[in-house]
């Protein structure tokens, strides 16, 4: 079966999710669409550090800061919806049991899998090709 085939059967059967788990609980992970993929990617895009300038003591002293921006973001994935991403989100902050560092890598390593970046940046290619094709003058 040819790839485009697979990802058609796949995403109408439902097939194109991945589980999560996070504090104890079970999250269903789809493919993202474009709208979910900014709003999670925005959120992991606040998180803001300079390995050069950085200490041990200084980048130990920002895990909560970057947890905070990498749960979000997550939430983001689960849940488009912001109001029901936030709702997710805080359950994780105030709730226990706390979210393990472990939970969260595998959870973004599932989410990132789910991104056929391979297909995006060759997409991005041709638009960009295209775009100096068409404004190069004559």
């Amino acid at each position: 079966m040819n790839e485009a085939a697979k990802l058609v059967s796949e995403a109408l059967l439902g097939l194109d999710y991945k589980t999560i788990f996070i504090g104890g609980k079970a999250y269903e992970v789809k493919s993202p669409t474009i709208k979910t993929m900014c709003l999670g990617l925005s959120e992991w895009a606040k998180i803001d550090f300079n390995l050069k300038d950085q200490t041990n003591l200084s980048l130990v002293a920002q895990i909560p800061e970057i947890s905070k921006h990498q749960l979000k973001g997550i939430s983001r994935f689960i849940e488009s919806d912001i109001q029901l991403a936030d709702e997710i989100y805080n359950e994780w902050i105030n709730e226990d049991p706390s979210v393990s560092q472990d939970e969260i890598d595998i959870a973004i390593d599932t989410i990132l899998s789910l991104i056929d970046k391979e297909k995006v940046f060759r997409s991005a290619q041709g638009c960009l090709s295209a775009a100096k094709i068409i404004a190069r003058p004559l």
